[in-house]
């Protein structure tokens, strides 16, 4: 911050006062008797001017510099701009040694990070947007998630083209934020991260039954059944794969909005293919547990039992990892990318190549958005380019390395390299250009008034229909797609 002293001689832009210099009369001097003294000879004039015209310009100099500072920082009222940034899962301890840095190169600008508790997140950061902006409590950079264009739209600033040129959204980004993150060409949010679905694996429990990592569905079915080991009343001692059930199986929303996209489901169509699709969905996921019976409900929930090493296959983001490093760090495990879905009529689970597959996958993340009632745009969007830098990137990941397993996934295909060397980040961004979402993502905690947690429940209410009530996926589709399309007119998908 600049700091300006009042002068009320000097009120810039009026012109500057007259600078009066003391001048000293001489007489002519008396007659005197002999001898006559020397005349006092006086200074001349001129000097003393143009001495009082310099200091009038160095001042004039002076003023201008601190003037045009100031309009360059602060807008010229003597203040810096400050601006609220309301983030999610890091603590304020990660950015606070770059906001340093930025405000340092931009002395005008001040920057407030609130970290925020997931509990009711969005509907507390919807409430806050919804208020006059020249409050000073409302954001004007906050994070979301990608799926929730449908609630924000009218509140975020799309991304200017000179921002998404600087920072290289289009060339340097991988191609899931195209596929997530543009509406009507333009990008409404800048990605610090990148997070999706892969599938993680025991390697023990794999190897001691000689199992290939499966690469198709029908492979990790065959896989997962023999895997599998009961008891002699048949209960489930360790299990094959986390699949069929909703209420024990972390990620399942996910698993089957990955399955309806690599099947081609379009869940907003109600024509008669799209339903003949969903319904197959929806009876392959629920397979696991009707007919093959590799999980039921008696088991923990999947990540507990995963970390305990009683499961052979599960399904998570990237982040689930620091949860089985923290209950078992003795665990050995390995990441894969998430299996495929066969595309050839003639492909078996015992011919099956990449030819034969799909190559979708799934992606799940969160993104910094900007006020678009903001008064501060032009600074918001300063900061997040600033953010957006190779060297901060790398900055964010080292410091939320020194606390958990690893940073988040770098979402710059120039840094692909840092995350391949990492077997545990290498699938999530090697799957990153194919990936694409809906409104199925997991934990996002919007709440049952968001478009997330809405479509879960309806496809939840599905899932236990078939499951439990031993329903057909054909007799579920009129209230399930009652609900979808109750949500298709309330958020306008």
């Amino acid at each position: 911050m600049i700091m300006v002293m009042e002068n009320n001689d000097v009120q810039s832009p009026l012109p500057p006062r007259r600078v009066t210099v003391e001048e000293t009369v001489v007489t002519e001097p008396a007659e005197v008797s002999t001898p006559v003294a020397e005349p006092i000879k006086t200074k001349p004039k001129f000097p003393v001017k143009i001495l009082g015209i310099v200091g009038v310009v160095v001042l004039l100099v002076v003023l201008g510099i601190v003037v045009m500072n100031l309009i360059k920082g602060g807008g010229g009222t003597g203040k810096p701009k400050t601006l609220t940034y309301w983030g999610l899962w890091e603590d304020s301890a990660i950015l606070e040694g770059i906001i340093a840095d930025f405000e340092a190169k931009n002395p005008g600008i001040k920057i407030t990070y609130i970290s925020n508790q997931k509990e009711d997140y969005r509907t507390r950061l919807a409430g806050r947007l919804a208020k006059d902006p020249n409050s000073g409590d409302v954001p004007d950079i906050f994070r979301i998630h990608s799926s929730w264009w449908p609630m924000f739209s009218d509140q975020l600033a799309m991304v200017p083209e000179k921002t998404a040129t600087n920072i290289g959204l289009n060339t340097d980004y991988y191609d899931v934020f195209k596929n997530t993150l543009k509406q009507k060409g333009q990008f409404w949010g800048i990605p610090l991260m990148y997070d999706g679905l892969a599938m993680f694996y025991n390697k023990d429990l794999l190897e001691s039954a000689s199992v290939q990592v499966p690469k198709s569905w029908e492979d990790l079915r065959s896989a997962a059944n023999r895997l599998t080991v009961r008891d002699d009343s048949g209960q489930i001692k360790i299990s094959g794969a986390a699949l069929g059930l909703v209420d024990n199986v972390d990620q399942w929303s996910d698993i089957l909005g990955l399955m309806m996209l690599q099947g081609g489901v379009d869940p907003l169509a109600s024509d008669a293919a799209n339903i003949k699709k969903l319904q197959d969905v929806l009876t392959f996921y629920t397979l696991f547990y009707t007919k093959d019976k590799v999980w039921d409900e008696s088991l923990p929930n999947s990540t507990d039992l995963f970390a305990s090493g009683k499961l052979a296959f599960y399904f998570g983001p990237s982040w689930r990892a620091f949860n089985i490093n923290d209950i078992n760090p003795k665990l050995n495990y390995e990441i894969a990318l998430v299996p495929q879905l066969l595309t050839t009529a003639n492909a078996t689970s015992a011919t099956t190549n990449e030819a034969d597959l799909t190559n979708i996958n799934w992606s799940t993340y969160w993104v910094e958005g900007v006020n678009k009632n903001s008064k501060n745009q032009k600074e918001a969007w300063l900061f997040l380019e600033f953010l957006s830098q190779k060297d901060n990137l790398t900055k964010l990941y080292t410091a939320a390395a020194d606390t958990r397993a690893f940073g988040e996934i770098y979402p710059r295909v120039s840094m692909q390299q840092m995350m391949t060397q990492n077997s545990k980040t290498a699938p999530f961004v090697n799957g990153a250009n194919t990936a694409n979402q809906w409104y199925l993502a997991s934990r996002t905690f919007d709440g049952t008034g968001g478009v997330d947690d809405g479509m879960i429940k309806y496809f939840g209410d599905a899932i236990n229909s078939i499951t439990v009530k031993n329903m057909t996926a054909d007799s579920v589709m009129t209230d399930l797609r009652n609900g979808i399309d109750q949500l298709k007119t309330k958020f306008k998908l």
